[in-house]
């Protein structure tokens, strides 16, 4: 059997992040669930969501450690307070609020459970796969982050 060399996550980009959430090599994958306003819920690796907040639904920035991180909103049009997650960019300056719903949920999945789901897909999501029947989005989570920042 083979062994995997441990990785520094704070090395990984954020899309090396992504992959790994579906190429782990454990046989599990330790995930937040993010319901996304019109589309399938968003599966993240937890190692990427530094902190969650309460925030107004309409929040273009987002303050974290005295520092203003842009807003990127997931979150149904009817709320007046979201959670702001807090995700790691490539670099610290890159890092971004992702404007959710409510407090995700966590989940621990079986890789093996996982399918690759043929759909048509916008350029902010990776890939679609499905799990006991529920489809999920991994996201791109750099195109988000290009999307933001450019």
């Amino acid at each position: 059997m083979a062994t995997v060399p441990s990785v520094d996550q704070n090395a990984l980009s954020l899309q090396e992040q992504t992959q790994r959430l579906i190429a782990s090599s454990s046989g599990f994958i330790d995930t937040f669930v993010v319901p996304v306003a019109d589309d399938a819920p968003m599966l993240l690796p937890q190692t990427i969501v530094l902190s969650a907040m309460l925030v107004p639904a309409s929040s273009k920035q987002v303050e974290w450690h005295d520092v203003m991180l842009p807003a990127y909103p997931v979150h149904r049009s009817d709320l007046h307070q979201v959670t702001a997650l807090v995700i790691e960019g490539n670099i610290p300056e890159r890092r971004f609020a992702l404007l959710v719903d409510d407090l995700p949920e966590s989940l621990r999945l079986r890789i093996s459970t996982l399918q690759d789901m043929d759909r048509s897909k916008p350029s902010t999501v990776y890939q679609y796969v499905q799990a006991e029947g529920i489809a999920y989005q991994i996201p791109d989570l750099e195109a988000i982050e290009q999307q933001i920042f450019q």
